[in-house]
């Protein structure tokens, strides 16, 4: 089938979605055609927040995963450094014929490979209100060329898409949460770390985090990104104004 066809079809094929995790299952998919067979949707993570925090969808291998998440890999990772040269996808090896990052930078994505991941492409999308998210995959050795960049960057849009209308959908009726749960969760949708928020809330950080784990489990969601998502959507609490 042309790519063309096959670009068609997915779309026809994500708009029947009825989750998150269905949308996100059938771009992985249709990635896979491509020989990308992992991937994530992540909003890049303010001051004081946790790449695992951010991310709405994952899907890597297991030991890579905690890996690159232990080792606080984002900071120096070139895949992740390279959105400064601009908003249009971008390979991993346009990342490593980079001159502006380190060997030890460049091992990051070198190392990525020891788990099936030797070529990767990233496409920055609009974020759920802080800015910029990334939707990465990755996987086998092989050359994109620039009509695969150009499906895979609207297959990205049109999942990003499905996965926003989608997470309006999610939890129809949410838990109510208490005063201070409420301002924690407004500060975590400012970008304010645990310790950040004890400190404006004259509380521990520890009691901050609490409050924020409880949200979580009130809202049936695994990251704190998602619980801002939907409070923010529901009226909960109000997205802060761009500085």
């Amino acid at each position: 089938m042309e790519i063309h066809a096959q670009a068609l079809d997915f779309v026809v094929g994500l708009e029947r979605t009825k989750t998150v995790d269905e949308a996100w299952q059938c771009f992985m998919e249709f990635a896979a055609r491509f020989g990308l067979e992992f991937g994530g949707l992540a909003e890049m993570p303010g001051p004081g927040e946790r790449l695992e925090d951010t991310t709405l969808c994952l899907s890597w291998p297991d030991e890579w995963r905690t890996r690159y998440f232990e080792k606080r890999y984002l900071r120096n990772d070139p895949a992740q450094l390279h959105l400064a040269h601009g908003v249009e996808p971008y390979t991993w090896s346009d990342t490593l014929a980079c001159p502006d990052y380190t060997k030890a930078q460049k091992r990051i994505v070198q190392e990525a490979g020891e788990f099936a991941m030797k070529e990767g492409l990233l496409i920055p999308v609009i974020g759920f209100g802080r800015g910029i998210a990334i939707i990465s995959i990755a996987g086998s050795n092989r050359k994109l060329d620039l009509r695969d960049r150009a499906v895979l960057h609207l297959a990205a849009i049109y999942t990003h898409s499905q996965i926003r209308l989608l997470s309006k959908r999610d939890s129809p009726t949410l838990p109510s949460l208490s005063a201070r749960e409420r301002e924690c969760l407004q500060w975590v949708a400012a970008g304010k770390s645990d310790w950040e928020i004890g400190e404006i809330l004259s509380i521990s950080e520890k009691t901050a985090n609490t409050h924020i784990e409880n949200i979580k489990q009130k809202y049936r969601v695994s990251t704190r990104m998602l619980a801002v998502v939907y409070a923010v959507q529901r009226g909960v609490i109000h997205m802060p104004a761009a500085a």
